[in-house]
């Protein structure tokens, strides 16, 4: 005699499917995670991109000795990007000019 709570041949089956059924809802959801973190990672850098480190103004690039420089539009202060500053100083041969001064030692 069979009861309610025996496990039934249909029981498995069932099970099978709802084991089948939970991996495809963990993998859609791991997508979705994985597609939603990247749009946060996008928005923040679009909210911060090209702004002043000291006043939030807008930034604007200016060319100056060959370098593309960040200049502020509000406060005027310039910014550099990683290694800008190195060529700047490489391209300073001359040590009276004003990077040569400044950054002498």
């Amino acid at each position: 005699m069979s009861g309610i709570t025996e496990p039934t041949g249909y029981n498995h089956e069932d099970a099978a499917f709802k084991a089948k059924d939970a991996e495809k809802l963990a993998a859609i959801r791991a997508t979705l995670d994985a597609k939603r973190k990247t749009a946060e990672v996008g928005s923040a850098k679009a909210a911060h991109w090209m702004c002043c480190p000291k006043c939030g103004g807008k930034m604007a690039e200016k060319t100056f000795e060959n370098v593309v420089i960040d200049v502020c539009a509000s406060c005027g202060g310039v910014y550099f990007d990683a290694g800008e500053l190195e060529l700047l100083i490489k391209h300073e041969k001359n040590e009276a000019s004003f990077l040569g001064r400044f950054f002498r030692g």
